[in-house]
This record gives structure tokens, C-alpha cells and sequence, in this order.
């Protein structure tokens, strides 16, 4: 029997999933240690949609089972589609959390998917291994027939009838201990990844105690945390760390990493992993909801590797009744981001826009508190109803009165040669009785500045210098936004005028019209000059591409701030802080600002007042002289950027992607002073 699995991704622009397909690489371990067939079985695994239709074009297989996210719903159901085409025998099987909760949207779901897919995998998403297994059973048992295969109810299985009517068998038991998996980086499913500028991914644990609406891992039968043992986890690492190079990342896919006791363990051999081999050096997960003094230990073994994900997603009372949540108090809060600047480590916080319950002035008051508390990386993610998550259910949608449209997913379009372009779609909350559609608008205009100017401590010594003038970052953000018809022109039309245009053109009443416009508009999609995930397109434009005018801006905000304010800090001062900005700042194009190594004098340390934490004005760190410095990329960093530059593009759309699996101060040179100083003048 020859079975192929696809976890594919949308590769045209982008890429559009940067992991290891770990998913289908533990249903092929598993088929393999569980499944007897009367013939010799094959299985084989694809990532690229190219991969897989030359496969199928060479030999359509038996079964293809295709992975079904938010963001490759539509390019698997095209696959599958294709392999029907080429062989009407091929049972096609899909499975994956784009599902929905409520049998009347299961039964819309699979009439709109029609004849690609024979059988849904539904039943808990964690549990795709034994549900998929039946499946591959019954397959076998009828001759692999296809017919043969829906004639009874399936334990996982999903389908309809000829009348249209509902077929399900029954639930699947769940996996209480993981190591029923075998390893699939140990059997060498994963091996042809090594090479490639993905990223490796691991599953710790498998569950969710949260119960938060919005998330498809919120479902009551995933409320049980199963996990592999520690002895298995360190081994997948070790076997990693012998084989990734350095500057490829650790991609953990657990919902609440740290919050349990055997994730200390696991940072230890991180840390002996870090030590021995220099792996991992960023590690993208999502930390836990509680419990945040141990995940506080883990984050310091791993030696600032690993960001803290504080995903309040709300701080309104109201709000988070609505949505089943409860969060740390804001004191508490405060004292964690305290604790993450004296060890030197980072912290994210996440909000969503328009939750219900949720208006303009909350949204924005919570955005000032966490910036007060501390967190210099802050999203305002969209709200977005997914399959398998409550909020999505109709009588949520009614009860909240939420109000949504249509976009494309960002990145997520091309033509794999499989019967014409696809593009994958979203459906998105805009409105909310309580939050209206120019406040959506205000909101992501001010994120988008906060996402350029202050993500990630970006351009954080402007901001400790206004600070040191009593001005608050939260205010800093909001002059720029109220100054923007000020704003140098390249920077107002390039980021915040398209920005905005781009936020309403990509908006559309109806699925069918989204991709109706999508396919008409398909080379400005897939050359970036249209679409894709508009934040961090702009915000990456912003940073890199108008870098100049960006800074100058941000420049005559902070002097407007600080200007008649009574503020004891100097015009020297101001000028110092962002002379250092603009000889540190990397930008496009890369090849030239990373091959660039500027010489710069200096009256102040700016970067020694900045590592004490800004406690002392700038000007108490004056040189005795000036002093001449030379500003360079280090090799390992340099192929760090390189490295990521190649995999995902020197454009908008890319950088977006590669930005979010390093740290903004990777994209800054390095000082060292030069032994015999001359005097330069400015870099002004």
C-alpha cells in the first residue's frame, strides 16, 4: 500500500509554515509501528506542494491524507482534488483543528469540500494517530476500495452520506503517554529537513487546561495534559543539536511551555545542549498562562533564549468573562517584567482586538499598562473565528453581535501547477457592538507604530531618553500618531497612508469574493506588491526600507515631547542617542549595511548608559573626549541574517516571517572603539 501524507505549505511568496511537518512525520511512525498489511506498506511525507504533484503525477498513491490549518485549508483540499483527478481510486483523508465543534457547521463544512475528501479525521485534534489508524485499517480490510471504506461508521471518522446526512463513528480514546509515538527524528522520517532553512519541531506535551473561546485548543475533551517522558524529549534534542546548524531555531508547538515541573529538566539540557553545541539560541513557543516564578527558571537556564509569551489577550473584566479567561493581576504582571529586565530576558504580550465586551478606550488603556509594566513586545492580534473554537458557533456570533469579513491569509496564494492558483482565506471580527470599524482602523494605526518603534526595545534608547524627560512611552506612541501629517512623506505614504488603504481593500463581505478578487489580482499577490499580513508588511517597510526617515521622525517626536516640557535633558543629549541608532541600525539592503563598517564619534556611552538600565541621564556618561568607534556586523551574525534572508526573501512579506524567530537586536552592528581616535564630526 502506498500512502503519501501532506502537510503542505504555500511556498510562492514565502514561506508560509517555517516548521518541520512534525505532524504527518508522527502519523507515518506511527502507521509503522501499529499497522499489519496484507500488503508491504510505503509511506511518504511532503512539505512542498510541487513534491507532491510530481509524486502523484509518477505514481498516484493508494491514500493521501492531507493536513487541514487555517492556512492551507484550501491548497490541501486542491491536492486532494488533484489526486482524485489522476487516480479516482486514491482515498483521500483529511484531518487537522480547522474543524467545526457543532454537527450542523460539520455537515456545511464537508458539503462545501464535496467529493475531494472521502473521510474527515474528526474527533479530539490530538488524537489524529488512532483515529488516522482506523481509517488505514478499514482501507486495507475492504481491498481498498474507497466505497468500501464509508460502508460502516468509523471510531475518528467523519463523513456524509448519499442522502447528505451526518456518518460518524465514535470518539477516539486519547494518547496519555506520548512515547506511544515513536520518535520520527530518531527513525529518520525527518532527515531531508536537515538541509533545508526550515525549523525543527517538537511536541512536549499535548493539551490545553484553558478554556479561552477564541482558541481551538480550548475544547473540554483537551483539558488533560498528556506528555512524551523527559528521557524521550532529551533525546529528539540531543540527536537535533548534533545535526541543525547554529543559527536555525527550536520550535516547541506546546500551548503552555514552563508551567510544569518536568519543563525545568528540559531547559537544563537546553542549557547543556546551548553549552556544548550552541543550539539552540531561540527557542519560539508559547509559555504558560500561570505559574510564572517557574517559568521565570526555565527562561534563565536557557540563557535568554526563550522570550516569555504573556498572552493576556484582554485586560477588561468583562472581556474576559465573556471569553472564559482569567489572567494575572497587573501588579503581579509588573513584577514578572521587572524581574525579565534585571536577568535580561525578553517578554511578549498579546491582546486581540474586538473581542466582545472590548471598546477602543480599553484596548488602548491596556496597551498603556502593559508598556508601563514593562513589555517591549506587544501584539494586537486580530480576532479571527476559527474552526473548533467556540466564538465561532453561531450562537456566539449571535450573542456577542459580531460582526465580521473576509481576507486573504497573509502569504498563503500560489500556482503549484495543480489546476490554477490558490489562496487561503480568513474570516475576521472588524466590529463589535461596542467597537466600532474606525476604531478598528485607530487601533491598528497605533499598533503599527508601536510595532515599528518600540517592538522589542527596536529603538528603546530614543525612548529612555524621552524618558528621562518624564515622557511615557505609551504617550511617545501616541504624539507620533497624532503628528503623522507631519510625518516626512516617504514615511506617511509608504507606511501609514498604504497601510491604511491596504486595511480596507483587503476586506470583503463574503469568502466567494475574497478569492474571486485574489485570483484576479494574482501576480501583485505573489510579487508582494499587494496583500500579505499587513502589520508586519508595513511594519517591516517602516524598519528597514524607509529606516532613514523613520528614525527622523521618531527624532522629532520625542524633541516635540520633551520641547516646553521643563525636562532637564539636553539638544547633545537627544542628538547622541540617535546618532548611536543610526550607525547601529542595520537595514536594506542587507548586502550593503551588512558589508558596511562606519565609523562614528562619539561624546557620550550611549551603550553603557543603556546597559545600566537608562537610571542616570545620559549626560553623566560623557566621554572626557570624543572618542571614534567602529560599528560592524560579527561573522556568526551576518550568517545568521544571511541565512534567513536566503530561506524566506529580502522583501516585506519574508522579513516579517524571519524577524519573528530572532531578536531585534540581532539586527544591529557592534561598536568597538578605534586605539587611535580622530576627529570625524557627526554622522548627522
Amino acid at each position: 500500500m502506498l500512502i503519501y501524507l501532506a502537510d503542505l505549505g504555500h511556498n510562492r511568496l514565502t514561506l508560509s509554515s517555517d516548521v518541520y511537518p512534525l505532524g504527518i512525520a508522527n502519523l507515518a511512525t506511527y502507521l509503522d509501528g501499529f499497522l499489519r498489511t496484507r500488503e508491504p506498506l510505503r509511506i511518504e511525507i511532503f512539505r512542498e506542494p510541487q513534491d507532491l504533484k510530481a509524486a502523484v503525477d509518477a505514481a498516484p498513491p493508494d491514500l493521501l491524507g492531507v493536513s487541514n490549518y487555517a492556512w492551507n485549508e484550501n491548497l490541501s483540499l486542491r491536492a486532494a482534488r488533484y489526486a482524485k483527478r489522476r487516480n479516482p481510486r486514491t482515498l483521500t483523508v483529511m484531518g487537522g483543528p480547522n474543524w467545526p465543534l457543532t454537527a450542523p457547521d460539520q455537515v456545511a463544512f464537508l458539503r462545501d469540500v464535496g467529493d475531494a475528501v472521502d473521510v474527515y479525521v474528526d474527533g479530539p485534534t490530538y488524537e489524529a494517530e488512532r483515529a488516522f489508524l482506523n481509517v488505514v485499517r478499514r482501507f486495507d480490510e475492504v481491498g481498498r476500495r474507497v466505497e468500501g471504506v464509508r460502508e460502516a461508521p468509523i471510531d475518528g471518522g467523519a463523513w456524509l452520506d448519499a442522502s447528505g446526512a451526518l456518518i460518524k463513528g465514535g470518539p477516539v480514546p486519547r494518547i496519555e503517554d506520548l512515547d506511544e509515538i515513536p520518535s520520527p527524528y530518531l527513525l529518520g522520517r525527518l532527515d531531508a529537513f536537515l538541509k533545508t532553512g526550515y525549523f525543527p519541531l517538537m511536541q512536549i506535551t499535548r493539551g490545553c487546561p484553558f478554556s479561552c473561546t477564541f482558541c481551538n485548543s480550548g475544547v473540554a475533551g483537551n483539558s488533560r495534559i498528556y506528555a512524551h517522558s523527559v528521557e524521550n524529549v532529551k533525546a529528539d534534542l540531543a540527536w537535533l543539536a548534533r545535526r541543525v546548524r547554529p543559527e536555525i531555531n527550536l520550535c516547541l508547538a506546546d500551548d503552555n511551555f514552563g508551567m510544569y515541573a518536568r519543563d525545568e529538566e528540559i531547559a537544563d539540557f537546553l542549557a547543556h545542549l546551548q553549552e556544548r553545541f550552541g543550539w539552540p539560541r531561540y527557542i519560539r513557543t508559547t509559555t504558560g498562562k500561570n505559574n510564572s516564578e517557574r517559568i521565570l527558571r526555565v527562561m534563565r537556564k536557557v540563557k535568554g533564549a526563550l522570550p516569555m509569551t504573556a498572552a493576556v489577550q484582554s485586560m477588561n473584566p468583562e472581556v474576559l468573562a465573556n471569553i472564559k479567561r482569567s489572567n494575572v493581576k497587573l501588579e503581579t504582571y509588573a513584577r514578572i517584567q521587572q524581574e525579565l529586565r534585571e536577568q535580561g530576558m525578553q517578554s511578549y504580550g498579546e491582546l486581540i482586538l474586538c473581542l466582545p465586551g472590548e471598546t477602543k478606550d480599553t484596548i488602548l488603556k491596556a496597551m498603556s499598562d502593559l508598556m508601563d509594566s514593562g513589555a517591549k513586545r506587544i501584539s494586537a492580534h486580530q480576532l479571527m473565528l476559527l474552526h473548533g473554537a467556540e466564538l465561532a458557533n453561531p450562537e456566539s456570533r449571535e450573542r456577542f453581535g459580531l460582526r465580521t469579513r473576509f481576507r486573504l491569509v497573509a502569504r498563503n496564494i500560489g500556482d503549484y501547477g495543480m489546476d490554477g492558483p490558490v489562496a487561503e482565506t480568513e474570516e475576521m471580527v472588524v466590529e463589535t457592538p461596542t467597537f466600532s470599524f474606525a476604531d478598528y482602523l485607530e487601533t491598528r494605526v497605533f499598533h503599527l507604530l508601536l510595532t515599528i518603534y518600540f517592538y522589542e526595545a527596536n529603538l528603546d534608547e530614543a525612548f529612555a531618553v524621552a524618558a528621562q524627560g518624564g515622557v511615557r512611552a505609551f504617550d511617545l506612541v501616541r504624539r507620533l500618531q497624532a503628528m503623522l501629517p507631519e510625518a516626512p512623506a516617504a514615511f506617511r505614504k509608504r507606511v501609514v497612508d498604504d497601510f491604511l488603504a491596504e486595511s480596507e481593500e483587503e476586506l470583503f463581505p463574503t469568502r466567494e469574493a475574497c478569492l474571486e478578487w485574489a485570483y484576479a489580482h494574482f501576480d501583485g499577490l505573489v510579487d508582494g506588491t499587494l496583500g500579505g499580513n499587513l502589520l508586519s508588511k508595513y511594519s517591516m517597510i517602516g524598519r528597514f526600507f524607509t529606516a532613514a526617515d523613520t528614525l527622523a521622525f521618531l527624532e522629532r517626536g520625542v524633541r516635540a515631547a520633551l520641547s516646553g516640557s521643563g525636562a532637564d535633558v539636553s539638544e547633545d543629549e537627544i542628538a547622541a542617542a540617535f546618532d548611536y541608532l543610526r550607525v547601529t541600525q542595520l537595514h536594506a539592503p542587507f548586502a550593503e549595511t551588512l558589508a558596511a563598517t562606519p565609523r562614528y564619534e562619539a561624546r557620550f556611552d550611549v551603550a553603557r548608559w543603556y546597559a545600566d538600565g537608562a537610571k542616570r541621564p545620559l549626560r553623566e556618561y560623557a566621554f572626557d573626549a570624543p572618542r571614534v568607534f567602529r560599528a560592524e556586523t560579527p561573522p556568526e551574525r551576518r550568517a545568521m541574517i544571511r541565512t534567513r534572508l536566503e530561506t524566506f526573501g529580502e522583501h516585506p512579506q519574508g522579513m516579517g516571517k524571519f524577524t519573528r524567530t530572532l531578536f531585534a537586536r540581532d539586527l544591529r552592528r557592534t561598536l568597538t572603539e578605534e586605539p587611535s581616535p580622530a576627529i570625524l564630526g557627526t554622522t548627522r
